[in-house]
């Protein structure tokens, strides 16, 4: 009896959080359905005719297959999604419709046009992300993550520090110094640290508002890399790569 109560307590939870996401992130357009071969991890799938599938606006936890030393919530955010996605998917290509991988950037949906991406950060199971061009459902998006952050679910239990590790970083930071040259604009942080918003990322931004952010207290999200050995001596050694102003944020001093 108490399994069977509990189990509908936690039935209650995700029907809740269905209907939240649900209610944020509907399809906009024309679907294409597709079979679901299998569920690699939260953000990637295989369809049965071949296509390698990456969610877009989404980075989940990471999966280790070969020593399974996984991220936090990596294994739930799979498991979600192999629920999500079931047999079937319905999805909307991306403006730009492959990554160099060879993977489709999809936009994926349920058979009521709900959105996944949606869905998994509403359960805290990953991170919102923009990577130009494809910034269709940011909005919607950045409300799913924000319920989570707020009700603390998920990933958002207990934040990690940042790490100067290679791949995807959430990190806040004071930004002490603004420079622009042929990379684009470099923002230095008061960690071991810069920022970068490439030069072919530009128009997403305003000049004005980048100079703006120094001295200012900020919170940026995406893809990290360690400088070469010979670089770390007059630079700072990770580079964050920031290509949307939706992952570099200004934190307001009452947040």
């Amino acid at each position: 009896m108490l399994i069977q109560k509990k189990r509908q307590v936690f039935l209650a939870l995700f029907l809740c959080l269905s209907l939240d996401s649900y209610a944020q992130c509907l399809a906009q357009g024309e679907l294409h359905r597709a079979a679901v071969k299998r569920v690699i991890d939260g953000d990637t799938l295989h369809l049965t005719d071949g296509r390698k599938v990456r969610l877009v606006g989404i980075n989940t936890p990471e999966l280790d297959h070969e020593h399974g030393k996984h991220d936090a919530f990596a294994l739930e955010a799979k498991q979600r999604l192999e629920v999500l996605a079931g047999d079937h998917i319905y999805w909307q290509s991306a403006q730009e419709s492959e990554d160099r991988y060879g993977r489709k950037l999809y936009y994926l949906f349920t058979k009521d046009r709900a959105s996944i991406s949606s869905q998994l950060l509403s359960e805290g199971l990953g991170y919102r992300v923009a990577v130009p061009p494809n910034v269709a459902y940011q909005d919607c998006l950045d409300k799913a993550e924000h319920s989570a952050r707020q009700a603390e679910r998920g990933v958002w239990q207990t934040p990690k520090p940042w790490q100067p590790n290679s791949g995807f970083a959430l990190t806040q930071s004071k930004i002490t110094s603004v420079t622009y040259n042929r990379g684009g604009w470099w923002l230095e942080t008061e960690q071991d640290l810069v920022i970068n918003i490439p030069r072919y990322a530009e128009q997403y931004w305003h000049k004005k508002d980048v100079y703006f952010l120094q001295g200012k207290l900020v919170e940026a999200r995406g893809w990290q890399y360690q400088r070469k050995k010979h670089q770390k001596d007059r630079f700072k050694s990770v580079v964050l790569t920031v290509k949307h102003p939706q992952d570099l944020r200004r934190i307001e001093a009452s947040q």
